[in-house]
């Protein structure tokens, strides 16, 4: 996983030397496309540097202290939140015979309203179906049954 990581870091680092130099005008650039400020990708140094886990000292963020406003503020919100779900309890009986009620109006004029759209479409689909396939399949169906009369006929 470290070399996959590494190799990651390095592509990163060279197209960011290519980007930045890519800003430049056409008359500081010297060989190559590369301005006369930039550094040749040869001397770009490869993140190979393998960084001692002892060594790393994990950073902790500090906790900063609360204030009497933050903690007042605390206090509000879970005061607040707390008389919303006492409400939310007294009232969800209500609430669920209210959107049932609502449900019960709106869902068979909206399935309807689908279903009609959908019957239409099917009944398009099965036209232009019926057109491109069935069509030329009964006309070779006649032209054989004509072919068979005619035949009988001639045979008579």
């Amino acid at each position: 996983m470290n070399d996959k990581l590494i190799e990651r870091a390095d592509s990163l680092m060279r197209r960011r030397s290519f980007v930045a130099g890519a800003n430049s005008e056409p008359a500081e650039r010297g060989e190559a496309g590369q301005s006369a400020d930039a550094v040749p990708l040869e001397e770009v140094p490869v993140l190979t540097e393998v960084v001692d886990q002892a060594g790393v000292q994990a950073h902790e963020p500090e906790i900063p202290e609360t204030s009497p406003q933050a903690m007042q503020n605390q206090q509000i919100e879970s005061a607040v939140r707390a008389r919303l779900e006492q409400l939310l309890l007294a009232r969800q009986s209500e609430l669920a015979v209210e959107i049932e009620t609502w449900l019960d109006e709106q869902m068979p004029q909206l399935v309807i309203r689908a279903m009609d759209g959908i019957t239409d479409h099917l009944v398009a689909l099965l036209a232009n179906r019926a057109r491109d396939d069935l069509l030329p399949r009964l006309e070779n169906v006649m032209h054989l049954a004509d072919g068979e009369q005619a035949e009988a006929d001639d045979s008579e």
